[in-house]
């Protein structure tokens, strides 16, 4: 995954403005806590200032697109390709022989198994053998 230089920089800006905004609330309760024990009167608790409150989206949201933007280049998706790739035999599907299908895994798969006969025969296996 290489990530190109814009992206690199969105992310760095926005990981230390998200830090900023971390320690500028944990500065703002250690504040109200002191400023709380210091009044005779008991105060129900401060809410977030709203600066506090953007630089937290803002950031969050500036590394989202960071990170979405620095990530690999999407590739299209069709069945139509894929179905072809795999009944001519350049894709194989767990391993499996060329030119099996798509649902191979479906028609190869175990049945149901019926615990009551095995548990029925493990009983009278357990009976003949004493």
């Amino acid at each position: 995954m290489s990530r190109s230089l814009p992206s690199k920089l969105l992310i760095a800006f926005s990981s230390l403005l998200l830090a900023h905004a971390c320690y500028s609330a944990h500065e703002h309760s250690l504040l109200s806590t002191t400023a709380a024990s210091q009044e005779t009167s008991p105060t129900t608790g401060s809410t977030l200032p709203l600066d506090i409150t953007l630089e937290t989206l803002v950031s969050v949201s500036l590394l989202l697109v960071g990170i979405i933007s620095s990530g690999w280049e999407l590739k299209p998706i069709s069945l139509r390709s894929y179905a072809g790739g795999v009944e001519s035999g350049k894709i194989l599907v767990d391993g499996n022989k060329k030119g099996k299908g798509l649902f191979v895994g479906l028609d190869e798969r175990a049945s149901f198994v019926d615990i009551r006969k095995q548990r029925k025969e493990f009983t009278d296996w357990m009976k003949t053998q004493g």
